[in-house]
């Protein structure tokens, strides 16, 4: 279920996953990049889960500036919207080197605070079948 859209990204909630997800589009700029985290912490607010499925296929450069705060408030404030306090983030990375490496950058901050298993994936059904086995959080109703 889509919960926002701009042409630049897609948050929303994966019913069948029991996660939110962000699916970056296109390359933008740092501005974009902090405004769809800030719309994923909206969706989180919604569809509360301790999963949380990131696509950064398309995304391009990130700053190390965007990078710290990207570990240092997004990543944070999500743990305190999940069940536990506690995520499971699986991330889909492009075989772009200076992506992949911003994104280890973010793991390696995040995994360190204790609020987070933060993990890479070369594909959507891999981190899918990751995060199906992490607990959700969700109480089923």
């Amino acid at each position: 279920m889509i919960h926002t859209r701009t042409e630049y990204a897609i948050t929303g909630y994966d019913e069948l996953l029991q996660g939110v997800f962000l699916r970056f589009l296109r390359k933008g700029t740092s501005e974009e990049f902090r405004e769809a985290n800030q719309r994923l912490l909206q969706t989180m607010r919604e569809y509360s889960t301790q999963r949380v499925n990131l696509d950064v296929l398309h995304l391009g450069l990130v700053s190390p500036e965007d990078q710290r705060w990207m570990a240092n408030l997004i990543i944070p404030r999500l743990a305190e919207l999940a069940p536990n306090n506690y995520l499971y983030i699986a991330v889909v990375v492009p075989e772009s080197t200076f992506t992949r490496l911003a994104m280890k950058s973010i793991e390696d901050m995040s995994n360190g605070k204790g609020i987070c298993d933060y993990c890479q994936f070369p594909n959507l059904v891999e981190a899918k079948q990751w995060l199906f086995l992490q607990p959700s959080g969700v109480l089923v109703k």
